[in-house]
């Protein structure tokens, strides 16, 4: 019989892991120097959470299992720290400590931001989202779309610069609404 019929906790388990595992992992990558050593903690984190689980108790915020997973991570990394102590370039468990809050904090921060531009950026029109999106694709220059859509430069710097108002208005919008959700 496999691990998810054997206990029921395993879908919700994996819908959570997976739901954060970015943010987590951008904990973990701020705090080692490799992304070998981020890639081997991960999946201790992911085994040491799964290990754990029926000790996490859901409260009403949802990042709770996200907090939670971070200090898991944390101490993965402390733990992992200890394993490679005869390197040189090791950070000592105070400056861990700093730079997992202030990760922590930037992480959900970020993923908050990045799932309101994905929400703004599907209201708009699809030939302004792909313009944007062209934009900010590397190796497109705006004076190489402009001569593609046969519009001259300084034309589509404005409409550009209008779009990206008007996407930071929505996102700044969004962000204002989900901070007030939490409050």
């Amino acid at each position: 019989m496999s691990e998810a019929g054997e206990n029921p906790d395993y879908e919700q388990f994996v819908r959570l892991f997976a739901k954060h595992e970015r943010g987590v992992r951008g904990l973990v990558r701020s705090l080692l120097p490799s992304l070998q050593d981020v890639d081997d903690v991960m999946q201790d984190v992911g085994l040491v959470c799964w290990r754990k689980f029926q000790e996490f108790k859901t409260d009403e915020s949802p990042d709770a299992f996200f907090r939670w997973a971070c200090v898991v991570a944390r101490f993965e990394v402390l733990r992992h720290r200890r394993n490679c102590a005869r390197d040189r370039l090791i950070l000592s468990e105070e400056t861990i400590q700093l730079l997992s809050d202030d990760a922590g904090a930037r992480s959900q921060d970020l993923e908050a931001e990045r799932l309101a531009i994905e929400d703004c950026l599907e209201k708009l029109p699809f030939a302004e989202r792909r313009l944007l999106l062209s934009v900010h694709t590397r190796g497109d220059s705006i004076a190489q779309i402009a001569k593609q859509l046969g519009q001259s430069v300084r034309r589509l710097y404005s409409k550009v610069n209008a779009l990206r108002d008007i996407l930071g208005d929505c996102v700044r919008g969004r962000l204002a609404e989900a901070e007030e959700q939490y409050e």
